[in-house]
C-alpha cells in the first residue's frame, strides 16, 4: 500500500508567498499566480499514486520491448542485404534512422506528460540517443574508405553522444561516449603506427583516468552516473594494466604500478561516493594484476600465487587487528 504524499496547508503557502513578496524575491503578480495554481491543483482530484506509477512502468517496459522488436525486425530485413544496396541508399537509410531516433529522443525528453513520468522519459530518451549515435556512426562510415571507417564512425558517434548526454543524462549515452572514445584512441594509435604494447597501455590508462575523474563528487561535474563512470574508467585501467603486465618481465612492474594506482583510485571513489560499481574494477585488479606481474617477474605462476595469497592473508589479518583494537567512541558526561 502506498502512503499518501505529505501536503502543506494553503494558509501556510499564502504566508510563505507573502514573505517572499516582502523580501523582494517574488512580485505580487507572481505570488498571485502561484497561489491560483496551487488552489486549482488542490481542487482537482489527483490519480492514485500507486496505480499511476505502475501504469507508467508498464508503458515504459512496453516501449522498450516494442522498440526492440521493431529494430530487430528491421535489422533482420536490412542487414542480410546491406552490402547489396548502393552506397547512396545505405547512407540515406542510416541518416533517416539517425534523424528518427534523435527525434524520438528529443520528443521523449521534452514531452509534456507530467513530472511523474520524467524518469521513465529520460531513460527512454537516453536509450534512443545511444541508438542514434550508432546510426550516425553507420552513416559516417558508409562514404568513408576502408582505412577511414573507424575514425569517421567513432567521431560521428561522439558528435551525437556528447551533446545528447548534455540534454539527456543517462547511462546508455554515457556508455556510448566511452565506447566511441576508446575506439577513437585505438584508431589514432593504429594510424600512428604504434606497435608496442606499452604505449597502448599507457594511452588507455590515460583514457581510464579521464573517465574516473568524471566520477569525482565535485560541484559542476556534468556526469550524473558516477558509478558507471568509475566502472568504465576502472575497467579501462584494468585492461591497460594487464596488457602492459603481460608484455614481458621488463614491463611487469610498470603494469603492476598502473593496476595498483587504478585499484587505489577505485577504492577512494567508493569511499567518497559509496557507489558499489567502483569496487568491481578494484577487485578484478587485485585478483588478476598482482598475480600476473609476479608470475612474469618470478617466471612461475605457482610462486606468484603463493606470494599473492600471503599478501592477501596479511591484509586480512591487519584489517582484523584494526577492527579489534579500534578505540570506542568517547562518551559525553
Amino acid at each position: 500500500m502506498t502512503s499518501p504524499e505529505p501536503s502543506v496547508p494553503l494558509a501556510t503557502v499564502r504566508t510563505t508567498l507573502a514573505g517572499l513578496v516582502s523580501d523582494g524575491v517574488l512580485s505580487s503578480g507572481q505570488a498571485d499566480q502561484v497561489n491560483r495554481r496551487l488552489a486549482a491543483a488542490t481542487v482537482a482530484s489527483p490519480p492514485i499514486p500507486g496505480e499511476h506509477r505502475m501504469r507508467t512502468r508498464v508503458v515504459e517496459v512496453a516501449g522498450y520491448l516494442g522498440g526492440a522488436m521493431v529494430l530487430g525486425g528491421a535489422a533482420s530485413i536490412v542487414v542480410p542485404t546491406w552490402d547489396s544496396f548502393p552506397s547512396a541508399a545505405r547512407f540515406a537509410l542510416a541518416v533517416v534512422a539517425t534523424v528518427l531516433l534523435a527525434g524520438g529522443a528529443l520528443a521523449a525528453r521534452f514531452a509534456r506528460l507530467g513530472d511523474d513520468t520524467l524518469g521513465a522519459r529520460m531513460r527512454l530518451a537516453s536509450a534512443l540517443g545511444a541508438l542514434a549515435s550508432g546510426a550516425a556512426a553507420t552513416a559516417a562510415a558508409v562514404p568513408a574508405s576502408n582505412s577511414w571507417e573507424l575514425l569517421a564512425a567513432s567521431v560521428a558517434a561522439l558528435v551525437v553522444a556528447l551533446p545528447g548526454y548534455a540534454l539527456v543524462r543517462g547511462a546508455p549515452l554515457l556508455g556510448t561516449a566511452w565506447l566511441a572514445s576508446a575506439l577513437l584512441v585505438a584508431d589514432i594509435l593504429d594510424r600512428a603506427g604504434v606497435q608496442d604494447i606499452l604505449p597502448w597501455g599507457i594511452a588507455y590508462a590515460l583514457v581510464g583516468a579521464i573517465w574516473m575523474l568524471l566520477a569525482l563528487p565535485v560541484r559542476g561535474n556534468p556526469v550524473r552516473e558516477p558509478g558507471l563512470a568509475v566502472l568504465l574508467g576502472g575497467l579501462t585501467g584494468f585492461g591497460a594494466a594487464e596488457a602492459v603486465t603481460t608484455d614481458g618481465k621488463a614491463f611487469a612492474l610498470v603494469g603492476l604500478v598502473i593496476g595498483l594506482a587504478f585499484a587505489a583510485g577505485c577504492f577512494a571513489l567508493y569511499l567518497a561516493t559509496r557507489r558499489w560499481p567502483a569496487l568491481v574494477p578494484a577487485v578484478l585488479i587485485a585478483l588478476v594484476v598482482p598475480a600476473t606481474a609476479l608470475a612474469q617477474i618470478l617466471d612461475s605462476f605457482l610462486a606468484a600465487g603463493f606470494a599473492v595469497a600471503l599478501v592477501g592473508v596479511a591484509l586480512l589479518i591487519a584489517g582484523a587487528v584494526a577492527l579489534l583494537h579500534r578505540r570506542p567512541p568517547a562518551t559525553i558526561a
